[in-house]
C-alpha cells in the first residue's frame, strides 16, 4: 500500500510540474508584440550598430528584441538609441519604454516615456514617430520641449533629430523671451 501511495505521489508531482512549466510557457508567448505569432528572431540584451559607408548612423540598445520577417516589423523593450553626425559626434539620443520599427514605411515609433535629447534641448512625449527617410520626428498626445530654462508645451510637434527646427501645435510656454531669437 505504501508503495502504491508513493508511486501515486511521484506521478502526481510530475504531472503538477509539467502543468506548471507549460503554463509558464503560455504566459511568455502571450507577452509577444504580435499576439499569437512567434517572432522569427528573439533576443535579450541587444546592441545594434547601423553604419552607412563606414559611418555609424546610430547605435540601439534594448532589453528585449523581436523581429517578424513576414510583416517586416521589429519590436523592442526598454530602448536607448544614440544618433551620430557624419563626423562621429552625437547628434541626439532617444529613450523610450517600447519601440516599433516598420521596415516597409521606414519608421521607428517610440512608445511610453519618450525622451529625445540634443544640444538644442530636450523633448518629452508619450508617443514619437521618426520617419527615417527624412529624419523627421513627430511627437503626439502632448509634448514638452525644454531649452535652457524655457519650457514649451503643446499637443503635437514636428522636428528634426537635432531639435533645432520645431513646429508645435496648441502651444503654451513658460520662460524668458528673447525677442532677437524670434522669427515671426
Amino acid at each position: 500500500m505504501k508503495r502504491v501511495c508513493k508511486s501515486f505521489l511521484i506521478i502526481l508531482s510530475l504531472i503538477s510540474l509539467f502543468l506548471l512549466i507549460s503554463c509558464n510557457e503560455k504566459e511568455e508567448t502571450s507577452d509577444l508584440p504580435i499576439s499569437g505569432k512567434i517572432p522569427d528572431e528573439m533576443a535579450d540584451s541587444v546592441r545594434v550598430i547601423s553604419t552607412n559607408k563606414n559611418i555609424i548612423e546610430y547605435e540601439l540598445t534594448a532589453v528585449h528584441f523581436y523581429k517578424y520577417y513576414s510583416t517586416k516589423q521589429t519590436f523592442a523593450d526598454t530602448v536607448f538609441v544614440t544618433f551620430f553626425n557624419a563626423d562621429g559626434s552625437i547628434k541626439s539620443t532617444l529613450k523610450c519604454n517600447k519601440a516599433e520599427v516598420d521596415d516597409v514605411k521606414n519608421t521607428l515609433t517610440g512608445i511610453g516615456d519618450v525622451v529625445v535629447v540634443s544640444d538644442k534641448g530636450t523633448m518629452r512625449a508619450p508617443i514619437m514617430i521618426l520617419d527615417r527617410n527624412s529624419n523627421t520626428l513627430y511627437a503626439k498626445n502632448g509634448v514638452i520641449l525644454q531649452r535652457e530654462s524655457n519650457t514649451i508645451v503643446g499637443e503635437e510637434m514636428k522636428s528634426n533629430l537635432d531639435l533645432d527646427r520645431v513646429e508645435i501645435t496648441k502651444v503654451s510656454a513658460e520662460g524668458k523671451l528673447n525677442e532677437e531669437e524670434i522669427n515671426w
